[in-house]
């Protein structure tokens, strides 16, 4: 799906998306037929499986958000990559002055 849209590891402009298909409910390592327990249900959102279709409705009658709507910035890219990108990546992208111990573990 990825691939098709375009997207690839390591570019931040195109990243890839990973969507949640397990519930989490049986481990994931043991075979299970598709059918089977464990697999989320994709014609709803995890907010609206999460929090409900009240609140779900709730968010949405009030004012638009004023954060950014795409799944992650540049920004939130970079420092979710903290560890893995050079330190000069993460002074032009990031911070000037680049704080390891403020990288995510």
């Amino acid at each position: 799906l990825n691939a098709l849209a375009g997207r690839r590891v390591g570019d931040p402009q195109n990243h890839p998306v990973v969507p949640w298909v397990l519930d989490f409910t049986v481990d994931p390592a043991l075979p299970v037929a598709p059918e089977a327990e464990g697999w989320r249900d994709l014609a709803k959102t995890k907010y609206r499986l999460k929090k409900g279709d009240e609140m779900l409705d709730f968010t949405f009658n009030g004012p638009v958000p004023h954060h950014i709507t795409e799944c992650l910035s540049e920004l939130t890219f970079y420092i979710y990559m903290a560890r893995r990108v050079p330190v000069e990546t993460l002074t032009r992208h990031v911070r000037a002055q680049h704080e390891p111990k403020e990288d995510p573990v």
